[in-house]
């Protein structure tokens, strides 16, 4: 997610991945690495090549869904234009219709193109109680649903503690200081939500908010700043079954992440995440193109270490290069360290596993 590029229900009898329910030993197809990625495109109107080019890659079963980043919201007939391209274009499943809607800087649908202004994580804290922040989620939920969307890259559970960070408190974008009041206020976006058949995606693990330096520019260690608290929404939404799928963050950390960037680090996925805080669900990178990543990691193999770390959805916004093959390409690369062993054996079927649990509502094409 960032300021200037992009900003579901689980349970059994998923439009999206049944096909794989029965399949989950089968070795891995292209159809399954295919349903792992969330691309995005260019263009601000259905008529745009990228998004078409989108739209056959989601009929061909070679992506799960989109993504809308800022520059794609220019217009509202634009916007509804676009998801209805991709809805319709679900031959198999549903397709998952992505954005970024969490308010204030960071609301791709916003009043300039009419739709209601949604105040700050740190202006819903300060101004209403839980209840009444569920409410206002609600309608934010409703809204993106009759939009045609069905995932929200939100809510932010980082922490406010450190007033200097860039990126978090400089937007208002924390609920609190401390991880308790963050849970309280992301448990009620969550709900508010699923009363309207959105999904949403806790980020960005295992914490950007004590940091001084933004994951969208370089690469960040969280090693002198992190706080073990910053883990507190996760561990209690977790418990509270409020987390559909929660998105990893171009953070490293020494001890939690063993130096990687938590998207592509085995430690903080499979380790941290799934068996030290119990998390089943899935697991979903930020946009693998970031400068965090494409930095240092050619993204072709950001693709297969994020694979192999446990994710699984990739976030492939393919603004850095555009590559109108991409789809095609990862799924190649990630076939062959299948086969080569750099990806566990068994580590697709688990996330078309995964996926199979993920009710995805269907929107109107």
């Amino acid at each position: 997610m960032s300021l200037t590029r992009r900003g579901l229900f689980v349970g059994a009898g998923s439009l999206m991945a049944a096909p794989y329910v029965t399949r989950a030993s089968a070795a891995a197809s292209d159809d399954m690495i295919g349903d792992m990625l969330v691309l995005g495109f260019s263009g601000a109107a259905p008529d745009s090549e990228s998004a078409r080019g989108v739209a056959r890659h989601i009929a061909a079963g070679r992506a799960a869904g989109a993504c809308f980043l800022g520059h794609n919201t220019r217009s509202k007939a634009g916007v509804e234009g676009l998801t209805r391209l991709f809805a319709g274009a679900g031959r198999r499943r549903a397709p998952l219709i992505a954005v970024d809607q969490e308010g204030g800087a960071v609301q791709r649908l916003g009043p300039k193109i009419g739709y209601p202004r949604i105040p700050t994580a740190a202006e819903i804290a300060s101004k209403y109680d839980p209840a009444r922040a569920k409410e206002i989620y609600g309608d934010m939920a409703a809204t993106l649903r009759d939009a045609g969307f069905n995932l929200n890259l939100a809510p932010v559970v980082d922490l406010g503690f450190q007033p200097k960070n860039p990126i978090v408190a400089k937007f208002g974008r924390a609920y609190g200081n401390d991880g308790k009041t963050v849970a309280r206020y992301a448990a009620a976006f969550v709900a508010g939500h699923r009363q309207h058949q959105v999904l949403t995606a806790l980020k960005h693990f295992p914490g950007h908010g004590s940091t001084l330096v933004d994951s969208h520019a370089r690469p960040v260690d969280l090693g002198p700043t992190w706080r073990d608290d910053e883990l507190t929404p996760y561990r209690d939404l977790i418990r509270q079954n409020l987390v559909d799928l929660v998105m990893s963050g171009h953070l490293s950390h020494p001890g939690l992440t063993g130096g990687e960037p938590a998207t592509l680090s085995e430690l903080a996925v499979e380790g941290l995440l799934r068996r030290r805080l119990g998390f089943r669900g899935i697991v979903m990178t930020d946009d693998l193109d970031m400068a965090a990543i494409r930095s240092t990691v050619p993204l072709l193999d950001a693709c297969v270490r994020a694979v192999a770390a446990g994710n699984d959805l990739l976030l492939l916004s393919n603004s850095a290069s555009p590559d109108p093959d991409l789809p095609q390409k990862v799924i190649a690369v990630v076939k062959t360290a299948v086969a080569e062993g750099r990806i566990p054996r068994g580590r697709i079927e688990a996330s078309a596993s995964r996926l199979a649990s993920l009710s995805v509502a269907k929107m109107p094409s």
